[in-house]
């Protein structure tokens, strides 16, 4: 499996607050299936800025060296969603985002409240520019959840949706629960990650995920969600495949 939300770097953000947990972290993705996890420490978000990439890439480098390549470690962030968008990502490696693998998606998370002002008109401008936002777990976010309309319209403008593993399996609780049901009616879930921060606290559940989509929404969605679209996610291609949005909503 690939995950692509991935809290793994220590000493960054909530994840790993240092070596050992990190490996451990990673260890126990792999136990379960991961062969390849993206790391995506927060950036720019208050209390973890993280602005520079090079500090980052060198975390990543000494990682797999610790893992020895099992599972491999690529480089990626969470980028806390803003107006500033466009021209961060015009910095290219100078600037403090790092698409997912490096490639055309970028991971973005939108805080609670207010979407920032012209969202639509970023998403569509991103498009322009050939990057596809990867929306991070709309599921938990109560904008979203009460509101799944407003997540179409972002898909629309071009976006993908990646909701959580854990959200699935219920450890969030049963709104974020019922909101990946909803989404996936709509015919807008396209990724699912682990969004894994600890062994203890936040572990990757990726394999009881797949399990529980298989009896859910059946086996193409399981070949779609958890081998199709991520390995297109790491080439750079269009997700092949999406849930067809149900008659009755």
């Amino acid at each position: 499996m690939i995950d692509v939300h991935f809290h793994c770097l220590p000493e960054l953000d909530d994840g790993p607050p240092n070596w050992e947990e990190s490996v451990a972290l990673c260890r126990a993705a792999a136990a379960e299936g991961t062969r390849t996890l993206v790391a995506t420490p927060h950036v720019l978000r208050d209390g973890w800025l993280n602005e520079n990439a090079a500090v980052r890439d060198q975390l990543i480098l000494k990682l797999n060296t610790l893992l020895g390549g099992s599972p491999s470690v690529l480089a990626g962030c969470e980028y806390a969603f803003s107006s500033d968008t466009i021209e961060l990502l015009e910095r290219g490696a100078a600037g403090p985002l790092t698409t997912l693998n490096r490639g055309r998606y970028l991971l973005v998370e939108f805080l609670p409240g207010a979407l920032p002002p012209a969202t639509d008109s970023i998403l569509h401008e991103l498009s322009l520019m050939d990057f596809t936002p990867v929306i991070a777990h709309p599921e938990r976010n109560r904008l979203f959840s009460a509101n799944p309309g407003r997540l179409e319209k972002l898909v629309e403008r071009g976006a993908v949706v990646q909701i959580t593993a854990g959200s699935l399996l219920g450890d969030f609780g049963y709104g974020p629960y019922e909101a990946c049901e909803k989404f996936f009616r709509r015919g807008l879930v396209h990724l699912i990650a682990s969004d894994a921060h600890s062994v203890a606290r936040r572990p990757p559940r990726l394999a009881a995920a797949r399990e529980a989509v298989v009896r859910l929404w059946g086996s193409e969605a399981e070949a779609g969600l958890f081998e199709a679209n991520p390995s297109a996610l790491l080439r750079s291609e269009p997700l092949p495949w999406a849930p067809a949005a149900a008659l009755s909503r």
